[in-house]
């Protein structure tokens, strides 16, 4: 069964993300630390470590984590010296808010993504994140082969919260894997489709008087366009035919169409 599905799957399959690992510098919060693990697990990233961390409430890490990601804060490892920290990365990437020209090149999570991604045998990259007050340093940075900065409105609400920048990083990182669905699409109806629903269309406008029946078609166009902007499918126009014959069969039985119910407040007028 499983490889009948398999079979049956013909969707391109995604880069592998898990040899990404997200670095938190000092992290003050630990509900954050819990939602930087959070996010992690939503995106497909690897491992989580955490460098001189201010808090470790296991209780609220876990909460915010949730159990879809308690498998992150499970495997996390801490550490007290940051160089030790990512000692075993083939590529480091800072995440900054602040500029200045000693603080690198700096490159954003869209233009990075695609880099950071590999086919087979992926060297580790590690991705680093500075505390929720400050960000990295500049002597932080100086670990960092690549810095990126994650655009925002203006500089006043350049800093984001921790793991919302965990989330945004890894988001496209997901697409650059090839995670984005595909937006879905749509059978336009074919001409012999509209034109038996604007025959419909036509014959019930007229018969309320809503068109001349001289020419109704010269009339009928401005409502044309109206459909075409829709690009209707085959089976919205079936509903528009059918709508229109049960329009024309209530007006020619009028005294067979259910009593209608009064409110409330009795009939109108009463």
């Amino acid at each position: 069964m499983r490889r009948a599905l398999n079979k049956l799957d013909r969707r391109p399959k995604m880069l592998s993300r898990r040899h990404i690992d997200v670095v938190l510098m000092e992290p003050q919060k630990a509900d954050n630390i819990g939602a930087a693990a959070r996010a992690m697990a939503n995106m497909g990233l690897g491992r989580l470590r955490l460098v001189r961390p201010r808090s470790l409430n296991w209780e609220l890490m876990r909460a915010t984590a949730t159990s879809h990601a308690a498998w992150v804060l499970e495997q996390m490892t801490i550490h007290q010296d940051l160089g030790e920290a990512l000692a075993d990365y083939g590529l480091v990437v800072g995440s900054t808010a602040r500029v200045g020209h000693r603080r690198g090149l700096f490159y954003t999570p869209r233009q990075l993504a695609p880099e950071l991604l590999a086919e087979s045998d992926p060297s580790p990259v590690a991705l680093l994140f500075g505390p929720e007050r400050m960000g990295l340093s500049t002597g932080d940075l100086r670990f960092c082969q690549k810095v990126l900065r994650i655009p925002t409105e203006d500089p006043p609400s350049s800093s984001l919260n921790l793991a919302q920048a965990v989330l945004l990083v890894g988001y496209e990182l997901l697409v650059a894997a090839g995670g984005e669905p595909e937006a879905p699409s749509l059978k336009p109806a074919s001409q012999k489709d509209l034109d038996g629903m604007y025959e419909d269309l036509s014959e019930t406008l007229v018969h309320i008087g809503f068109l001349p029946a001289d020419n109704p078609g010269h009339w009928l166009m401005n409502i044309k366009k109206i459909f075409n902007r829709s690009l209707l499918t085959g089976g919205e126009c079936n509903l528009w035919r059918g709508l229109c014959r049960q329009l024309r069969w209530a007006l020619e039985n009028a005294d067979r169409l259910p009593a209608r119910k009064s409110g409330p407040g009795g009939p109108r007028g009463a």
